[in-house]
């Protein structure tokens, strides 16, 4: 399998820590995206990582998508579960559906400063509201890290709820930790520290190069 990637991308940070969690630690092959990389556009024509293509030479793009095969390709109980029981499934994904929105907003807003500028983005209507979906999540997963009463499972696999919220801390952290406005969540910052105890989070730390 080839994984194609970047050392920031939140949504390939997704994917890498679920594919480690299922036994899958493959090396990332890095591409630039916004160099029109002919290797990650033959593997998908929206040129976006993750883009993982399989031993057959099919390609799976999305870091859900990839997620999906991994539960029915590494299914529970011999590999751990990424949503939990059939119980805790719908409370799982919807936490993690908090986390990716306010990931993609967080995304957005980096990518479209790249073709604008901070100042042209930031205080627009659209601008602002990215801005009131990163804040309102991170409230909002904070609340949930709370539920934990500093204690941490950082000794079992987490489930898709946990790493996305984790993802969602450490690259608001990497990109937004100088601005004022981003909300103080001790509780989260203390489940992504916890959650670092693991190789999966932390041979995954986002960084710029």
């Amino acid at each position: 399998m080839q994984l194609l990637a970047n050392t920031t991308s939140p949504f390939v940070r997704i994917a890498r820590v679920a594919m480690i969690e299922k036994g899958l630690n493959i090396e990332p092959t890095i591409v630039d995206p916004w160099a029109d990389d002919t290797r990650l556009r033959q593997a998908n024509a929206a040129t976006r990582v993750p883009s993982l293509v399989l031993d057959d030479g099919t390609p799976l793009t999305e870091s859900m998508l990839i997620v999906q095969w991994l539960e029915a390709t590494y299914p529970s109980p011999k590999w751990p579960s990424l949503l939990g029981t059939s119980a805790t499934a719908a409370g799982v994904l919807a936490r993690a559906g908090i986390a990716v929105g306010g990931i993609d907003a967080s995304v957005t807003t980096i990518i479209t400063r790249k073709v604008t500028a901070p100042a042209l983005f930031d205080e627009t209507p659209v601008g602002l509201r990215r801005r009131r979906t990163m804040i309102e999540t991170q409230q909002r997963l904070e609340e949930f890290a709370k539920n934990f009463q500093g204690k941490y499972p950082s000794d079992v696999a987490p489930t898709l709820d946990i790493i996305c919220a984790v993802v969602l801390y450490d690259y608001q952290q990497l990109r937004y930790a100088d601005q004022g406005w981003l909300p103080q969540t001790p509780a989260l910052k203390g489940l992504a520290e916890a959650m670092r105890q693991r190789p999966s989070f932390a041979d995954t730390m986002p960084r710029i190069v």
